[in-house]
Protein backbone atom coordinates (compact mmCIF):
# COMPACT_ATOMS: atom_id res chain seq x y z
CA UNK A 1 0.00 0.00 0.00
CA UNK A 2 1.31 3.44 -0.91
CA UNK A 3 -0.11 6.56 0.73
CA UNK A 4 0.78 10.01 -0.48
CA UNK A 5 -0.13 13.19 1.38
CA UNK A 6 0.06 16.72 0.12
CA UNK A 7 -1.29 20.06 1.18
CA UNK A 8 -2.58 22.76 -1.10
CA UNK A 9 -0.58 25.93 -0.96
CA UNK A 10 -3.68 28.04 -0.24
CA UNK A 11 -5.07 25.75 2.49
CA UNK A 12 -3.53 27.74 5.35
CA UNK A 13 -4.90 31.18 4.45
CA UNK A 14 -8.21 29.73 3.33
CA UNK A 15 -8.87 28.05 6.67
CA UNK A 16 -7.29 30.71 8.87
CA UNK A 17 -4.15 28.65 9.59
CA UNK A 18 -6.20 26.32 11.80
CA UNK A 19 -5.80 22.59 11.88
CA UNK A 20 -7.41 19.81 13.83
CA UNK A 21 -4.95 16.97 13.57
CA UNK A 22 -1.41 18.26 13.43
CA UNK A 23 1.26 17.91 10.78
CA UNK A 24 0.77 15.43 7.97
CA UNK A 25 3.99 13.64 8.94
CA UNK A 26 2.44 12.66 12.28
CA UNK A 27 -0.50 11.10 10.46
CA UNK A 28 1.84 9.31 8.07
CA UNK A 29 3.97 7.90 10.90
CA UNK A 30 0.91 6.72 12.76
CA UNK A 31 -0.49 5.06 9.64
CA UNK A 32 2.86 3.40 8.96
CA UNK A 33 3.09 2.10 12.53
CA UNK A 34 -0.45 0.71 12.44
CA UNK A 35 0.01 -0.97 9.06
CA UNK A 36 3.19 -2.75 10.12
CA UNK A 37 2.22 -3.42 13.73
CA UNK A 38 4.89 -1.14 15.17
CA UNK A 39 4.42 0.46 18.58
CA UNK A 40 2.99 3.95 18.43
CA UNK A 41 4.69 6.06 21.05
CA UNK A 42 2.99 9.35 21.80
CA UNK A 43 4.91 12.29 20.38
CA UNK A 44 6.57 14.66 22.85
CA UNK A 45 4.36 17.47 24.03
CA UNK A 46 5.02 20.92 22.59
CA UNK A 47 6.14 23.73 24.84
CA UNK A 48 4.26 26.62 23.22
CA UNK A 49 0.80 27.14 24.67
CA UNK A 50 -0.95 27.39 21.31
CA UNK A 51 0.66 24.14 20.17
CA UNK A 52 -0.23 22.51 23.49
CA UNK A 53 -3.83 23.54 22.93
CA UNK A 54 -3.76 21.94 19.48
CA UNK A 55 -2.22 18.79 20.96
CA UNK A 56 -5.32 18.35 23.11
CA UNK A 57 -7.10 17.08 20.00
CA UNK A 58 -4.83 14.02 19.88
CA UNK A 59 -4.67 13.25 23.63
CA UNK A 60 -6.40 9.94 24.25
CA UNK A 61 -5.34 8.28 27.50
CA UNK A 62 -5.10 9.52 31.07
CA UNK A 63 -1.30 9.52 31.14
CA UNK A 64 -1.23 11.92 28.19
CA UNK A 65 -3.82 14.12 29.91
CA UNK A 66 -1.64 14.21 33.00
CA UNK A 67 1.38 15.09 30.85
CA UNK A 68 -0.52 17.99 29.23
CA UNK A 69 -1.45 19.36 32.65
CA UNK A 70 2.15 18.99 33.87
CA UNK A 71 3.37 20.85 30.77
CA UNK A 72 0.80 23.59 31.37
CA UNK A 73 1.94 23.92 34.99
CA UNK A 74 5.52 24.31 33.80
CA UNK A 75 4.48 27.01 31.32
CA UNK A 76 2.58 28.85 34.06
CA UNK A 77 5.74 28.83 36.18
CA UNK A 78 7.62 30.31 33.22
CA UNK A 79 4.91 32.98 32.90
CA UNK A 80 5.30 33.79 36.62
CA UNK A 81 9.05 34.24 36.10
CA UNK A 82 8.37 36.62 33.21
CA UNK A 83 5.92 38.64 35.33
CA UNK A 84 8.44 38.80 38.15
CA UNK A 85 11.15 39.91 35.74
CA UNK A 86 8.85 42.65 34.39
CA UNK A 87 8.07 43.81 37.90
CA UNK A 88 11.70 43.87 39.01
CA UNK A 89 13.19 45.41 35.86
CA UNK A 90 10.68 48.13 35.08
CA UNK A 91 11.69 51.65 35.96
CA UNK A 92 9.57 53.55 38.44
CA UNK A 93 6.31 51.65 38.23
CA UNK A 94 3.36 53.25 39.98
CA UNK A 95 2.49 51.40 43.18
CA UNK A 96 -0.81 49.94 41.85
CA UNK A 97 0.93 48.50 38.77
CA UNK A 98 3.72 46.99 40.86
CA UNK A 99 1.17 45.45 43.25
CA UNK A 100 -0.88 44.09 40.35
CA UNK A 101 2.22 42.44 38.85
CA UNK A 102 3.10 40.96 42.24
CA UNK A 103 -0.43 39.59 42.67
CA UNK A 104 -0.46 38.23 39.10
CA UNK A 105 2.85 36.47 39.76
CA UNK A 106 1.52 34.92 42.98
CA UNK A 107 -1.74 33.86 41.32
CA UNK A 108 0.09 32.29 38.38
CA UNK A 109 2.32 30.30 40.74
CA UNK A 110 -0.77 29.27 42.75
CA UNK A 111 -2.41 27.99 39.54
CA UNK A 112 0.71 26.00 38.63
CA UNK A 113 0.82 24.42 42.10
CA UNK A 114 -2.89 23.61 41.83
CA UNK A 115 -2.32 21.87 38.49
CA UNK A 116 0.41 19.78 40.12
CA UNK A 117 -2.11 18.75 42.78
CA UNK A 118 -4.87 17.98 40.26
CA UNK A 119 -2.95 16.22 37.49
CA UNK A 120 -2.47 12.87 39.33
CA UNK A 121 -6.26 12.53 39.38
CA UNK A 122 -6.17 11.98 35.62
CA UNK A 123 -3.77 9.03 35.90
CA UNK A 124 -5.30 7.26 38.91
CA UNK A 125 -8.79 5.80 39.26
CA UNK A 126 -11.36 8.39 40.26
CA UNK A 127 -12.56 6.27 43.21
CA UNK A 128 -9.34 6.95 45.16
CA UNK A 129 -9.23 10.65 44.42
CA UNK A 130 -9.48 12.97 47.39
CA UNK A 131 -11.49 16.15 47.02
CA UNK A 132 -9.43 19.29 46.62
CA UNK A 133 -10.12 22.46 48.55
CA UNK A 134 -11.84 25.16 46.50
CA UNK A 135 -9.50 27.70 44.89
CA UNK A 136 -8.91 30.93 46.74
CA UNK A 137 -11.27 33.66 45.53
CA UNK A 138 -9.52 36.49 43.72
CA UNK A 139 -9.23 39.71 45.63
CA UNK A 140 -10.82 42.71 43.90
CA UNK A 141 -8.31 45.26 42.70
CA UNK A 142 -8.61 48.65 41.19
CA UNK A 143 -7.28 48.99 37.69
CA UNK A 144 -4.05 50.98 37.47
CA UNK A 145 -4.49 54.53 36.32
CA UNK A 146 -3.08 55.30 32.91
CA UNK A 147 -1.28 58.47 32.25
Amino acid sequence: MIASFSVRRQAGPRFGYRGSGGPVTVVARSLHARLYGLPTAPPPLPTALDELLQALGTVRDSDQQQAVLAQLAEQLRNAAEILEWARDNARQLPAPVWEWLRDATDTTRHLADGLDDVSPSFASPQATATPLPPPAPPTPRAAPTRR
